[in-house]
């Protein structure tokens, strides 16, 4: 009997440094803010690349940091991500002119963030570190009717 109280008194002291442990990395996980509350406010895009799927071979949109003037004429795509759900787009020109807009709303579920505008929705595994936002998904980039164009996106706090 002497000899297994020392033991058992080390297994309930393991069992409840552990237990301690735990519910530290609880309180730690509980007070980091989610996704969602993470993603609220404005993002302007730093690169975006889309692989568009062909049936004669695919294709590769990709736009890289420091060329939105360049290669698309227009100033970096800001987004807003709104406490209510909502998300507006803006599409400036090299003068700084809004010259188009896009809006719907948004719902993380999970690590997926769901995007709809006009009825339909797109769907991206996002993630978030530091003030970076990164976007992965598969959209109908050409517009011909099949969600099969891989997108990748960067996007910073504005």
């Amino acid at each position: 009997m002497n000899k297994v109280l020392p033991v058992v008194l080390f297994f309930a002291l393991l069992i409840s440094c552990e237990s301690k442990k735990s519910n530290e990395n609880k309180e730690v996980n509980e007070s980091m803010p989610t996704i969602s509350e993470q993603l609220i406010g404005k993002w302007h895009n730093l690169e975006i690349k889309v692989v568009i799927k062909k049936d004669d071979g695919d294709s590769v949109a990709y736009v890289p940091q420091d060329k939105w003037e360049e290669i698309l004429n227009i100033k970096p795509i800001v987004t807003a991500f709104n406490t209510d759900s909502t998300f507006v787009s803006e599409y400036m020109s090299l003068e700084g002119e809004v010259i188009m807009t896009s809006a719907g709303t948004w719902v993380m579920e999970g690590d997926s963030l769901i995007m709809t505008e006009r009825g339909s929705d797109n769907t991206y595994l996002a993630t978030i570190k530091n003030d970076t936002v990164s976007f992965t998904g598969y959209i109908d980039w050409d517009q011909d009717g099949a969600m099969d164009d891989l997108y990748s996106g960067t996007q910073i706090r504005h």
